[in-house]
């Protein structure tokens, strides 16, 4: 048996300590699955496939990503979903993008990374990478397919400063849609980490780059402070290749997310769009006071209907109070 130096073993206890503290709040909310469907996830070297009824649904790269050929090897990045796709197959995602190689297709980066006086870039891939601890652990449950994975970010590809624990439900498709959900904690392994979003501009967290498409509609919503219950979701739908008629992606936000409910942001031109959190100034992760968030994908056909999603918002929302 493989003996790791004791500075290891605390790391790799930390992290694994990490995926336990996750919870089975991802084991209800999705609607009954349409009779007969079954998910396959099939895991290969360094990432994990998910389908149904031979349709691809997404694919989760916990280990490094070959770049495009073109792209410089500096972009080369692991632990994001690297490809989402619609409910007939159409790919609803780019990955490597020509004009930012540093987007990817649904991932989860920050842009400012401080420590020690020094800052680092997960979101552009400077100076700090999320590595893979292991490899994924791949289940079913109740007819979804569950990934879970361990990370550490690595500064300067070297010194462990974080520990996340991710989990990824795929939920099979029912009449409306198909559900994913995204469970993502962060615990600082060293003292007097800070991170957020790009410095003021506050981009980057939970982040989705779509495909180019014709016909491309985003709608925002959340509702007044004095609303009950307080909704928030975005909606992007467009003409997808690979299939007739549009198709939407939204994202629910929980209420128990941190600052919800969280400042939504577009940037149309690179098809992309996404929450901020923490946004454009500092915020402290300090060692011991995990950092928890939590978002669903909804994969639906046409475009955004307002009660529709506040439909699919309150069954999320019913969920995680289990």
């Amino acid at each position: 048996m493989e003996t790791f130096p004791k500075g290891r073993r605390v790391i790799l206890t930390a992290v694994c300590a990490m995926c336990v503290l996750l919870t089975g709040v991802l084991a209800a909310g999705a609607a009954e699955p349409s009779p007969g469907t079954t998910i396959q996830c099939v895991e290969g070297e360094g990432f994990v496939e998910v389908s149904e009824g031979g349709v691809p649904i997404l694919r989760y790269n916990h280990g490094v990503t070959a770049v495009p050929k073109g792209t410089g090897e500096e972009f080369a990045r692991g632990d994001y979903v690297s490809a989402l796709y619609g409910l007939k197959g159409e790919l609803l995602t780019e990955d490597y993008p020509k004009d930012h190689p540093h987007h990817r297709a649904v991932n989860w980066s920050w842009a400012t990374v401080r420590w020690k006086g020094e800052e680092r870039d997960l979101f552009a891939v400077r100076g700090i990478w999320s590595r893979p601890v292991d490899k994924p652990q791949v289940d079913t449950d109740e007819g979804s397919c569950v990934i879970t994975a361990a990370s550490v970010w690595k500064w300067d590809d070297k010194t462990p400063v974080v520990a996340e624990a991710m989990r990824i439900r795929v939920h099979p498709r029912n009449d409306q849609g198909r559900a994913i959900d995204f469970d993502i904690k962060l615990a600082a392994l060293v003292e007097g980490l800070e991170f957020c979003g790009r410095l003021e501009a506050g981009y980057s967290g939970f982040n989705i780059r779509m495909a180019p498409a014709e016909g491309q509609k985003i709608v925002f919503h959340t509702d007044p402070a004095e609303a009950q219950p307080r909704r928030a979701w975005a909606d992007y739908s467009a003409e997808f290749s690979g299939a007739k008629g549009r198709t939407g992606l939204a994202i629910l936000q929980p209420v128990d997310n941190p600052q919800y409910p969280q400042e939504w942001r577009e940037y149309p031109q690179l098809n992309f769009f996404q929450p901020l959190y923490p946004g454009g100034k500092l915020n402290p992760m300090p060692k011991g006071q995990p950092v928890n968030l939590r978002y669903r994908l909804w994969v639906h056909p046409g475009g955004a209907e307002e009660k529709v999603l506040a439909e699919q918002w309150d069954l999320y929302n019913k969920a995680t109070e289990k």
